[in-house]
């Protein structure tokens, strides 16, 4: 079983920006395309990185859609991937959308969050838009989600219909249909190999060696890793299952390894009764919430 890779949201949605270039993505958007669209009003441009540079991409039933890049102007590497559905960019004076619009922005959005799950797993999620009568309450109807699929990328997307007019002092809050998704890249944490990390892996470790000599699958997968769950299928389970000797294990070595811009932890366990340097071991790799997200049995053989 080897690490779970993180591909494109369909082709024009990537999710990995870690080491990419402007050049790659200026190449996708000629692909799909796109025009280049320059926003009204002042545009911010974070220190070190270039004035960022933005494409719009024509949409059916929901306003076309606006690809906001920021790259770095020393190397011209990817910080951050805004992509915005906005009522407002297209139609300044806002005005009641009528619900077939709104049930459309619904739509995409749930479509985005399911590919988005399917490819960096469950997302941490807030609201819901199931009830389309808050549409025409105060505070609309609104929903966001969130992941963070590795140690330097951060996806966020956030969603929010009204039709609620609302003045605050001299502010006038118009109706508002957006959908707007971010790709950030996030400062690089220091890995951690401390004991209790060890502690914690180990742990998962051994309780899914239990669910696996006891041909149990769906017990296994609650110890690991939601990217990789689709890969355990019961072929590759049963396959690993036997590879797995009877008898108890001890850790032999461990480490941290960077794998795609990720650190992820790296123990290799060798059965209790190996000698000091084990012929085989089993090496597993553990993510940051310390579940297997690879794991491969390896055996060394004798120089002769």
């Amino acid at each position: 079983m080897s690490i779970c890779s993180l591909h494109a949201v369909g082709q024009e949605i990537p999710t990995t920006i870690h080491s990419e270039k402007m050049k790659t993505f200026i190449a996708l958007e000629k692909k799909l395309g796109s025009k280049p669209y320059q926003p009204e009003g002042d545009v911010i441009i974070p220190a070190g990185m270039e004035s960022p540079i933005t494409y719009r991409r024509t949409e059916k039933d929901i306003p076309d859609l606006l690809v906001t890049y920021t790259f770095s102007k020393q190397d011209s590497l990817m910080h951050q991937i805004e992509y915005e559905w906005d009522m407002t960019y297209f139609e300044p004076n806002q005005k009641t959308q009528p619900l077939k619009i709104q049930k459309a922005f619904i739509k995409k959005y749930l479509t985005l969050v399911d590919q988005l799950d399917k490819k960096l797993g469950k997302s941490n999620q807030r609201g819901d838009l199931s009830d389309l009568t808050k549409i025409d309450l105060k505070g609309g109807l609104s929903r966001s989600d969130s992941w963070i699929p590795n140690d330097t990328t951060e996806v966020h997307i956030y969603s929010i219909f009204s039709n609620y007019p609302e003045e605050k002092g001299d502010v006038k809050i118009d109706p508002a249909n957006r959908i707007r998704l971010s790709i950030s890249k996030m400062k690089k944490q220091p890995p951690e190999l401390s004991e209790k990390a060890i502690m914690a892996a180990q742990k998962n470790y051994d309780q899914f060696i239990i669910k696996l000599r006891a041909g149990d699958l769906e017990g296994a997968k609650a110890y690991v890793s939601n990217l990789i769950k689709s890969q355990l299928t019961e072929a590759a389970f049963n396959l690993l299952k036997a590879s797995i000797k009877p008898g108890g294990f001890k850790i032999y070595y461990q480490t941290l390894q960077e794998i795609n811009g990720t650190n992820y932890l790296v123990i290799q366990f060798a059965y209790d009764d190996a000698p000091e340097r084990p012929k085989e071991v089993i090496k597993v790799l553990f993510d940051k919430e310390h579940t297997i997200i690879g794991i491969q049995p390896l055996v060394w053989k004798e120089k002769t």
